[in-house]
């Protein structure tokens, strides 16, 4: 019997199982060269090299079998290459993963063929220097069980490496959060898609989706309601999959993407999706609405390959988000001038930002009772230097909104009103307040708050002569909103619910919030003489409010009429202010001269205070 025998065999057999696994490691970990698991197992698979061909010295090792007195050096080299990488963490480097590889794959060829002379060896030594039957016998029997023991071993672990390559794979083409699949199926997969429905003379739209607010559901309830509504959102997707022909990929974030052949199913599917993404969900006990814009571009009629097709689908989806959210837009030549039209408009806005091309206009408020000058609101106008017209808000508001220009443009405002409001304390009433529009936007970010902060500090207006304007859209956006105006609040300033009746349908946020005003939308003013519906419904606001104990303001009162049903619901207890059209600085500031301290009662009812 030679020195090492069967023992021998069986470090060959152990050798080349474990190499073998860590090249299909490698394999695994060039393909999700991003997942921590990749990592994880790569990891696992190199340390177990290591132990074996490294830590383990003494006489009956592999390192001193002479068939792998070459091939050690060799392995311990690419074990420490390994380590270099792994230490890196991921992404994993894909070219020393290579290199590697391949360095492993002549390692494995090269134990293979040792493997098999050296077996040839140790059986021509055997039966040369075996004399005892009874022992070779046992030698025999005992070599049986040992190579029984190895394969039962080499089963289990091919059943474990089995798993491992089911779950990397897994983490290769699918998303984990979602389980939908990812950008790398899509990359791997689109272009046959494309090919399957060229070859058919079938039709492939390609779906392009973004979740509207996303961004404000993390802040608002956490990452993991995030999470959650990224699963509502695939189950949705998943329930029009079909093999080989509609398949829903995560291309990231809140991005995804769904990709249809044929024309029966599809024909319809974008007003589908949007119909069933433009939801609420209950989320670990929050009513969340999903909310998601969608663009669509087909073959053959808006691309003949999938880098056109996605580019033009990114255009409607642009589109989409730019016409208020929540849309379903479908490609077309058209769009791309809508879309130079829009960045037109953003450079133009942020220009204008840049110039202080915009300036300020008021509009009194007035108290019914005795027809004293109460406060004036800040409404914004531009002054267009190209087009030489003065343009209104509805005009390039909502633009600036699209693009969070909007933020800027509320600096601008508040800074402006706040630095006219302190010329005024002089000539006004102690208790005349302006009043300023913030956005949703805007109270979602910390530094408006700083900004209003230093905007009082610099100009020396009291809090409490400044009321910022709200709109109801802002208690879906974000709980830092809400947070932003519990703080507002506690510097003094007040605050007023603008539009009041036309939004946001809950009134759960008239408990919750520390309001000052309600401001009855104009919409209810239009034809109140002859709409009994709507003078019913400015009476319950009425109510609602005193209730409240919220002071009320109509917005633009336009006629005696108009004038007179408010007069007449103050006289029931009702709280009546209204409101003039706007006018400038300059006749504000003479009204504030001619009437300080206040108009006589027999001015009241006149509407044209200006004057």
């Amino acid at each position: 019997m030679p020195r090492f025998g069967f023992f021998a065999i069986r470090e060959f057999h152990i050798a080349i199982r474990d190499v073998t696994h860590l090249r299909d490691m490698i394999s695994l970990a060039q393909a999700a060269p991003k997942s921590p698991e990749s990592l994880e197992h790569l990891s696992t698979a190199n340390d177990l090299i290591y132990i074996r061909f490294e830590r383990i010295d003494g006489g009956d090792t592999i390192s001193e079998i002479p068939a792998y007195a070459g091939i050690v050096p060799r392995v311990n080299d690419a074990v420490k290459q390994l380590d270099a990488v792994i230490a890196a963490g991921v992404p994993l480097d894909e070219k020393r993963l290579k290199e590697v590889g391949n360095e492993l794959d002549q390692i494995v060829a090269r134990m293979n063929d040792e493997y098999y002379k050296y077996g040839e060896e140790v059986n021509v030594d055997l039966y040369s220097a075996e004399k005892n039957l009874n022992r070779f016998n046992y030698q025999i029997a005992f070599a049986l069980t040992v190579l029984s023991a190895l394969a039962i071993g080499t089963a289990v672990l091919l059943i474990g490496r089995r798993e491992t390559i089911r779950k990397l794979e897994f983490l290769a083409w699918q998303d984990a959060t979602t389980e939908l699949k990812n950008r790398a199926w899509m990359s791997a997969n689109r272009d046959g898609l494309l090919e399957r429905a060229r070859l058919a003379g079938k039709q492939l739209r390609l779906f392009l989706i973004d979740l509207d607010h996303f961004k404000s559901v993390n802040d608002t309830f956490g990452h993991h309601v995030g999470d959650m509504l990224l699963k509502a959102v695939a189950e949705t997707l998943q329930s029009v999959e079909l093999p080989d022909e509609v398949a829903a990929v995560r291309l990231g974030g809140d991005e995804f993407a769904v990709i249809a052949i044929g024309d029966s199913h599809s024909a319809d599917m974008g007003h589908r999706l949007r119909e069933q993404l433009n939801r609420f969900a209950d989320l670990d006990g929050h009513q969340v609405r999903i909310g998601a814009s969608i663009g669509m571009a087909s073959f053959p009629d808006h691309g003949s390959d999938i880098s056109t097709l996605l580019r033009n689908a990114d255009s409607a989806l642009y589109v989409a988000k730019a016409e208020g959210r929540s849309g379903f837009v479908t490609y077309s030549p058209a769009i791309l001038s809508q879309i130079d039209a829009q960045l037109g408009e953003e450079a133009a806005i942020k220009r204008a930002l840049n110039d202080d091309e915009y300036f300020l206009v008021w509009q009194p408020q007035f108290e019914l009772a005795t027809g004293r000058m109460i406060g004036a609101e800040a409404l914004v106008r531009w002054r267009d230097r190209v087009s030489g017209t003065v343009r209104l808000p509805d005009s390039f508001i909502p633009t600036a909104e699209r693009s969070d220009l909007i933020l800027e443009i509320d600096k601008t405002v508040l800074s402006k009103a706040c630095a006219q409001a302190a010329h005024w304390m002089s000539i006004s009433a102690d208790d005349f307040v302006c009043a300023v529009n913030a956005s949703g936007k805007s109270l979602q970010e910390d530094a408006f708050f700083l900004h209003l902060v230093e905007v009082l500090r610099r100009t020396g207006l009291p809090p409490s002569r400044l009321q910022l304007e709200i709109t109801e859209g802002v208690f879906i956006h974000s709980r830092n909103a809400l947070d932003t105006l519990s703080k507002i609040r506690n510097l003094g300033v007040s605050l007023a619910l603008d539009d009041f009746g036309s939004g946001y349908s809950s009134f759960g946020y008239l408990a919750d919030l520390d309001l000052n005003r309600l401001k009855i939308d104009r919409s209810f003013l239009n034809d109140l003489e002859s709409s009994g519906k709507k003078q019913d419904v400015i009476r319950g606001i009425i109510a609602l409010a005193n209730t409240l104990g919220l002071v009320v303001m109509a917005e633009g009162v336009e006629t005696e009429a108009q004038l007179a049903f408010l007069i007449a619901e103050r006289c029931h207890g009702a709280q009546g202010f209204f409101m003039s059209e706007p006018i400038d600085v300059k006749v504000l500031t003479n009204q504030l001269i001619a009437r300080r301290g206040g108009l006589k009662a027999k001015a009241r009812s006149r509407l044209n205070l200006s004057a």
